[in-house]
């Protein structure tokens, strides 16, 4: 079982010679505030360290289906009126219709009937049929970082393209043609922005590293990305905790930290080493061949039966 928080500074403060607390969350003790201060900062800079199997988690999330409706817009104007009801509709929505700019997005949500656009339209029509889709979606309240290449569509069955640049980006919003059949994404605003925006259901899926580092008494997994309570553990090794814990110690100390600066990258090097078994290494790999092809013919004549 992993140390406590309690239990990590005690043992660390033994090691050091320094008196052990009784506790640690709401201590006035100024070595015990300074050691809860480092161990929040080294469990935070562990998060950002690696790709981590024991913080790796998946979010599956569902697409929301457009908004159609109908509304009055005015050539060289932004503002759309006689909506019937804007209680569905968000900011960022991207709008879809008869003389609508290409990608328009609500830039606010004005009243009960009226949005304003970021883009002027082009024409002049009285309830006009139009659809606002949905761009923007919420990431996990635990969400660090997203893993490379995980972000796929399930409806579909295939990879969503992403994550796309700035410049790839406005290229979609305003080049002549950028449509394809896949999705396209980026992270904007600590969320995630799909192009185009969905009018339809869909179930997309990626992987992503998880900042909650620490477990409370009755958590199996990171639960929280903070200590809170002297009972709390945490997902990494305690050997690793310690190490590095004594090196924070005494760098902000303004001591010598050589030898612990040392043990700490050593448990950190064969802390990363072990978190994932690595499959033995070919020195003459063969590539997989999953179709049907001149490698599934067999040799010699065919059976009779």
């Amino acid at each position: 079982m992993s140390y406590t928080l309690l239990q990590l500074i005690d043992q660390v403060s033994g090691e050091l010679g320094l008196s052990q607390p009784a506790v640690v969350i709401g201590s006035t003790n100024n070595q015990s505030t300074q050691f809860l201060a480092l161990a929040q900062r080294l469990g935070k800079d562990l998060v950002r360290e690696f790709e981590w199997q024991r913080l790796v988690k998946t979010y599956v999330l569902q697409t929301t289906a457009g908004v159609s409706t109908t509304g009055t817009i005015t050539s060289g104007s932004s503002v759309i009126t006689a909506i019937p009801s804007t209680a569905a509709l968000e900011v960022g929505n991207v709008i879809t219709g008869t003389g609508q700019a290409p990608y328009a997005e609500i830039l606010t949500i004005d009243s009960a009937t009226q949005v304003t656009l970021n883009t002027p339209v082009a024409t002049s029509t009285a309830a006009v049929s139009m659809t606002f889709a949905k761009q923007d979606y919420a990431m996990p309240s635990d969400f660090d970082r997203m893993i490379s290449d995980t972000n796929w569509d399930r409806t579909n069955h295939w990879r969503n393209l992403g994550t796309k640049t700035s410049q790839e980006w406005q290229w979609l919003q305003g080049g002549v043609i950028s449509v394809g059949p896949r999705e396209r994404y980026r992270i904007y605003n600590n969320r995630l922005r799909i192009f185009q925006a969905l009018t339809s259901v869909y179930t997309f899926a990626f992987e992503y590293v998880s900042n909650y580092w620490v477990m409370s008494a009755a958590a199996t997994a990171g639960d929280k990305g903070a200590y809170t309570l002297d009972s709390d553990t945490t997902v990494f090794p305690d050997d690793l905790m310690l190490a590095g814990l004594k090196f924070y110690f005494l760098k902000a100390k303004k001591l010598d930290y050589a030898v612990e600066l040392s043990e700490f990258m050593r448990a950190l090097s064969y802390t990363k080493a072990q978190d994932v078994p690595v499959p033995a290494q070919s020195l003459a790999p063969i590539g997989m061949n999953p179709l049907v092809g001149p490698w599934s013919v067999q040799d010699g004549n065919w059976p009779a039966q």
